[in-house]
């Protein structure tokens, strides 16, 4: 059984520190968790204009089962470089941006009035299985606000949040960490999901118990300079900054401004930044600020473009085997381009593969 606890401002793994007694360049890295945003792992589609967009090249079909499978089979592929932890969104994450699709695809776990869809469920827990026996954590992300401005009320957002608390402390399983909402900002649709109040739906998870358990909850900020309010960091267990659009002085200044506030003051706790980019010198920022660092590879053809990567200067592969990134479906989850190398040679070479 892989579990996973909090020791201040460390990881544990079955009660042993992460990389234990590894460092890099003179820095430590033990208690680190780095990880990948994969939070397509679990997709599917209900829109019938726009399901037919995530075929596979070489089947000419989509297929939610063999998407959670392929990725199954490389979690132990991904340890052994040195992933502790991967992100999955029972609501995924943009795979296209253009509004005649990202307005229009479903892809959630839950119905409008917040019953489970049991299919997802089960590719949840085959992911949960499959990262267990590699000795890897879940970051299960619950909310993503393309997808939860779908629920009919707020109170539907609440229910969600218990209920699948619930349901993961009933698996059974100890290798999660949960990422509430991704991205909490103003633009939410339910202002419980907003900075203002997002401590709410943490704490509200806090206090889901089975057997004397609880799960370990955080929120994910955006990207650029913005840091969680000190209710919000009063209420969470780990910080989860995203990185997205800062260079690597900004997401050092990022790390610090979380490090200077009350909150953390009082109880330092893990800071892991599990969405960045595919860029290597933030990896870099980030261990010497001794925080975690997650890879975000979107890949080409998705209509995204922010400060410093433009996934739009090349369509989508049309052949399976170059198809690029982690997020744009239908997604290669093998060791295919020249990012995922990167990535994960680095981290071979920081951590020495070992966890």
């Amino acid at each position: 059984m892989t579990e996973v606890s909090i020791d201040g401002n460390r990881f544990l793994i079955n009660g042993r520190p992460t990389y234990e007694g590894v460092t890099y360049r003179g820095m430590p890295v033990e208690g680190l968790l780095f990880n990948s945003r994969m939070v397509q792992a679990i997709f599917d589609d209900e829109c019938e204009q726009t399901r037919r967009l995530w075929a596979y090249p070489d089947t000419g079909v989509w297929d939610p089962d063999r998407n959670t499978d392929e990725f199954c089979k490389m979690l132990p592929v991904y340890r052994s470089y040195g992933l502790l932890a991967v992100t999955v969104g029972l609501q995924g994450g943009g795979s296209v941006y253009t509004p005649e699709v990202y307005d229009r695809y479903i892809n959630s776990a839950f119905t409008p009035d917040g019953k489970f869809k049991q299919p997802y469920f089960d590719r949840l827990r085959r992911v949960l299985k499959a990262a267990n026996e590699a000795g890897m954590v879940v970051i299960v992300n619950y909310f993503y606000f393309k997808q939860a401005r779908r629920f009919a009320s707020e109170t539907a957002v609440y229910d969600v949040a218990v209920h699948t608390t619930e349901w993961l402390l009933s698996t059974g399983y100890r290798n999660i960490l949960v990422d509430v909402a991704n991205e909490s900002a103003p633009w939410w649709r339910f202002p419980v999901l907003e900075p203002r109040n997002i401590h709410r739906v943490i704490r509200q998870v806090k206090q889901v118990t089975l057997n004397g358990r609880r799960l370990l909850v955080g929120s994910s900020t955006g990207g650029g300079d913005q840091i969680p309010t000190e209710e919000w960091l009063d209420a969470e267990d780990l910080t989860l900054p995203h990185g997205n659009g800062c260079l690597p002085d900004g997401l050092r200044r990022k790390i610090r401004r979380i490090r200077e506030t009350t909150a953390y003051h009082k109880r330092p706790r893990p800071i892991v930044v599990n969405e960045d980019s595919v860029f290597l010198d933030n990896l870099e920022c980030a261990v010497s600020e001794y925080a975690s660092w997650g890879f975000y590879h979107q890949g080409y053809g998705s209509m995204y473009r922010d400060e410093r990567m433009d996934w739009t200067v090349k369509p989508r592969e049309g052949d399976f085997a170059l198809l690029s990134g982690f997020q744009t479906v239908p997604v290669n989850w093998s060791i295919n381009d020249e990012h995922k190398r990167a990535f994960l040679q680095k981290l071979r070479e920081i951590t020495g593969g070992v966890g």
